[in-house]
């Protein structure tokens, strides 16, 4: 079926439909499109009224796109969708979301990666000056996380290679990949 929606009876496709005709007492005229390419059917539910769309494959974007075929804000009871997707577009749209999940994977491996531990190499990435100075470009390991205790932000135990152990904000430390 695919999506079959009310149309003007200009559209290149419409064809006249006699039971809505009658029921609504007047032409309703529908035209058929995304034929073999329907993959899923949503809803969004608002505070007052819900939409209905259908999740379709375009090939010319190499990935999947929403289509809105009904609503509760207006009369939309002629309009209808169903999944049809080929195998071949079933298995494009497998493709897309494996790779999404492979991308996703790949950001969650890196950001884990940058992220501050105890034991990790690190570099400071600004001069930090007063009681714990030490310029920007020091290389060392991470030895303490914490919070600082007067004003609730990120601090870290800093141990750099030449010796010297500094505790500064861990914003000013960043992670030697």
């Amino acid at each position: 079926m695919a999506i079959t929606m009310m149309c003007d009876p200009a559209v290149p496709g419409a064809v006249r439909d006699d039971y809505w005709s009658g029921v609504a007492k007047t032409d309703i005229w529908r035209v058929t499109t995304h034929e073999g390419l329907v993959l899923e059917l949503r809803e969004m539910n608002g505070y007052d009224d819900s939409d209905f769309y259908a999740v379709v494959w375009n090939d010319a974007k190499g990935e999947p796109e929403r289509v809105e075929y009904a609503s509760t804000r207006g009369w939309t009871y002629p309009n209808g969708a169903a999944v049809d997707a080929t195998p071949e577009v079933a298995a494009k749209y497998e493709a897309y979301l494996e790779a999404l999940a492979a991308a996703s994977r790949a950001a969650a491996a890196e950001r884990e990666a940058k992220t501050l531990k105890v034991g990790r190499k690190a570099k400071t990435v600004r001069n930090v000056r007063g009681k714990h100075a030490i310029e920007a470009g020091v290389e060392g390991t991470v030895f303490w996380i914490g919070t600082d205790r007067f004003n609730g932000r990120g601090r870290v135990g800093f141990a750099a290679d030449d010796g010297r152990k500094v505790f500064i904000a861990a914003n000013a430390v960043e992670v030697v990949i």
